[in-house]
């Protein structure tokens, strides 16, 4: 997993800050959750000139997956922390909501937990 981008917006005199990760390989399992955890902890430990009011991290898978209409899908793993509470977003290809909702809800909630623990 390689660090893509790390950009902070100001808006509204406020700073957000999103931070792209690429291409995340494998299943989700515990590794990959102490892997995302110690990044995020990394990442909000920096010293920034100007603090952020929320930040945001994109974690991108390293596959694809074709659609019902034949379009290539790239799952991505969304967290954002605001006043010290992390929520999770998981997007994902048709195929992977038919197949692997319950795994994926799963994850985000343990992962949830673990970052907000």
């Amino acid at each position: 997993m390689k660090k893509l981008f790390d950009e902070t917006h100001e808006h509204e005199s406020e700073f957000y800050r999103t931070v792209w990760y690429g291409y995340v390989e494998g299943d989700l399992d515990e590794a990959l959750l102490e892997t995302i955890v110690s990044t995020v902890q990394s990442d909000l430990a920096q010293k920034l000139e100007n603090p952020s009011t929320a930040t945001h991290w994109v974690f991108y898978s390293g596959t694809t997956n074709k659609d019902a209409i034949d379009d290539a899908v790239r799952s991505s793993l969304m967290i954002r922390e605001w006043n010290g509470n992390f929520v999770t977003n998981y997007n994902m290809s048709d195929f992977e909501f038919v197949t692997a909702l319950d795994r994926i809800n799963d994850y985000r909630g343990k992962l949830e937990q673990r970052l907000n623990a």
